[in-house]
């Protein structure tokens, strides 16, 4: 047996279909109040969204890993928000009103920006790889697992005897 929804979700349903119905017209595309609500309260988040992407990316490009660390929660709980709320807004970027062109061109500066932080991540993702790289190629060359010619090559015939210690070395 399928549910039926509560009594006051199909009025609230009815309610929102009748006023769709009675604002339809060439500036709103019959966008209810809750609508134009919801599409401004989106574009807030938008905006916070860019302002935080913005910052982050200003400290990638001054390789500033503590700031760019500082904001991990913070873009997190915002493309999460982003994510769960995108439904309510989504219908309306199809529809060429003016209540909706300043949240094209928010979700537009948003690719771009995400964009740019994806390049500016990676950057910084491959100079840490190469970073540790460089420390294990140390560290391997400083373990005395074998004798290094001046070119830095293994050298296979000399057989390597650990040194005493301290004084208990004989000369």
């Amino acid at each position: 047996m399928i549910g039926v929804p509560p009594t006051s979700a199909l009025s609230r349903l009815g309610i929102r279909l009748g006023e769709r119905k009675a604002r339809s017209g060439p500036d709103n595309a019959g966008l209810t109040q809750e609508d134009e609500e919801n599409i401004h309260r989106f574009e807030g988040l938008l905006s916070d969204t860019l302002g935080l992407l913005r910052r982050e990316n200003e400290a990638l490009e001054a390789k500033d890993v503590a700031t760019v660390a500082s904001f991990f929660e913070e873009k997190a709980k915002l493309l999460e928000t982003l994510e769960r709320k995108q439904p309510a807004v989504e219908p309306f970027l199809a529809v060429d009103v003016p209540a909706v062109a300043q949240l094209r061109k928010l979700v537009r500066d948003l690719a771009e920006q995400l964009e740019l932080n994806e390049h500016l991540l990676r950057g910084m993702a491959d100079a840490s790889r190469t970073i540790l790289s460089e420390i294990e190629h140390l560290r391997s060359r400083q373990s005395l697992k074998g004798v290094y010619d001046k070119t830095g090559q293994l050298r296979g015939d000399v057989n390597v005897k650990a040194p005493g210690k301290g004084f208990e070395r004989k000369f």
